[in-house]
């Protein structure tokens, strides 16, 4: 019975370590999911404009000259997150945060852009919004619309039987 005893012993050590490896992964995975569901959180939220905002329009028309100026402004001020085609895949998106959880800058490409108007987009880049910053004390006011002007170009329009709540500009 002697033999035994050391072969029990191992087994029990194997045992305590399992279960003690079950619980580190247990923990472990409820902190990945709170991490997940806190940035899920916080990148599905909806980031609105205010009213005020959403009504103020363009003074800047999207000519070609315009939209030439928009761009370059884009490449320097813009593009380092949400990328050259604007998908939010820039050289530094992967290093965004928020309240400690990662973040996605949003996607300028996306056709639903168009569901907000052209103040509403001007106020987002004049008041930013963690980690994006606020360009109003950066750019100039006609600088920030012809940034509009130029986002603009990066988003199919949607199909005649879409809103368009587009202002001004264009």
């Amino acid at each position: 019975m002697k033999t035994d005893l050391p072969i029990q012993n191992s087994m029990k050590k194997t045992n305590m370590v399992l279960q003690l490896g079950g619980a580190v992964l247990l923990l472990a995975g409820s902190s990945s999911l709170s991490s997940v569901q806190a940035q899920s959180a916080s990148t599905n939220e909806v980031w609105q404009a205010p009213a005020r905002a959403t009504r103020k329009p363009n003074p800047v028309p999207a000519d070609a000259k315009s939209l030439e100026q928009g761009k370059q402004l884009y490449v320097a001020a813009c593009l380092p997150c949400h990328g050259p085609a604007g998908k939010g895949d820039g050289p530094a998106a992967a290093t965004l945060e928020r309240n400690g959880v990662r973040v996605r800058p949003g996607n300028l490409s996306d056709p639903k852009l168009w569901e907000e108007t052209d103040g509403a987009l001007f106020w987002k880049l004049t008041e930013g919004k963690t980690p994006m910053p606020a360009w109003a004390e950066t750019l100039s006011e006609e600088q920030r619309w012809l940034i509009v002007n130029y986002i603009r170009t990066l988003a199919p329009k949607p199909d005649s039987n879409h809103v368009i709540a587009k202002t001004g500009g264009n």
